[in-house]
C-alpha cells in the first residue's frame, strides 16, 4: 500500500509540475502580446519633460506645436505625416506649426505672411521645393516679391500683410517660445508645454505619431 500511495503521489507531483510550466508559458505569451500591442515610450529617450512656465499649461485645449524651417529637409519629409495626423485630432487638441528664425529670418516672415493671407496650406510644399530643390534663396524682400509675382499672388496684398503687426507678433511669439522650450533643432514638437520630442528622438516619422497620441492621452484630465 505504501508503494502504491507513493507512486500516485509521484504522478500527482509530475502533473502539477507540467501544469505549472503550461500556465507560465501561457502567461508569458499573453504578456508578450500586450507588449507588442502597446508600444513603450521611454521618458528621457523618446521624449523629455519640460520644466518651465508657459501659457500652454493654462489653456483648456491640449496644444501641440511643431517647430520647423523651410530650409530643413527633415521638416519637409515630416510635414505630410504630421499634417495628416493633425486632420484627425479631437476637438480638445489644437495643432500649430511655428517657423523658427534659424538661418533666414525672411523665411519665417514669409511663412507667417502667407499664413495670414490664408495661403500657406496651398504653397507650403512649393516653398519647400523652391528653397531646397531649386535653391531659391528668398533671403530678402526683393527676391521674395519676385517669387510672389511669379506665383500669381497680389503683391499689394502680400506687402500689406508682410508689414502687418500680426505677422510681426507671430514671429516674435515663435522666436520667444523657441527660446523658452530650448528648441535647438527642427523638427521638434512640444505637447501642451510639458513634453518635447522629435522624429530623431523616437527614430522615425511613423513612431512619433504613436508617441504624440500617447503624450496627448497623458495630458487628458
Amino acid at each position: 500500500m505504501l508503494n502504491i500511495a507513493s507512486f500516485f503521489n509521484h504522478k500527482n507531483l509530475i502533473f502539477r509540475l507540467f501544469l505549472h510550466i503550461f500556465l507560465v508559458i501561457i502567461l508569458a505569451s499573453c504578456t508578450k502580446g500586450d507588449v507588442l500591442a502597446s508600444p513603450i515610450y521611454d521618458e528621457g529617450i523618446d521624449y523629455k519633460r519640460i520644466y518651465s512656465e508657459n501659457k500652454y499649461k493654462k489653456t483648456k485645449k491640449i496644444e501641440v506645436v511643431e517647430f520647423f524651417g523651410l530650409f530643413c529637409p527633415h521638416c519637409r519629409n515630416f510635414s505630410p505625416v504630421i499634417n495628416r495626423w493633425a486632420e484627425k485630432l479631437p476637438a480638445n487638441v489644437e495643432f500649430k506649426k511655428l517657423h523658427v528664425p534659424f538661418r533666414e529670418v525672411s523665411h519665417q516672415r514669409l511663412y507667417f505672411t502667407l499664413k495670414k493671407m490664408g495661403l500657406i496650406d496651398k504653397y507650403l510644399d512649393k516653398l519647400f521645393a523652391d528653397i531646397q530643390d531649386k535653391r531659391l534663396p528668398l533671403k530678402d524682400f526683393l527676391s521674395i516679391t519676385i517669387w510672389v509675382e511669379d506665383n500669381g499672388l497680389s503683391l499689394a496684398d502680400f506687402e500689406k500683410e508682410w508689414n502687418s503687426n500680426k505677422v510681426k507678433k507671430d514671429m516674435k511669439e515663435a522666436s520667444s517660445l523657441m527660446k523658452l522650450f530650448k528648441v535647438t533643432g527642427v523638427p521638434q514638437i512640444i505637447v501642451d508645454g510639458v513634453f518635447l520630442t522629435s522624429p530623431a528622438m523616437v527614430g522615425s516619422n511613423k513612431r512619433i505619431i504613436g508617441l504624440l497620441d500617447y503624450l496627448i492621452e497623458e495630458r487628458n484630465p
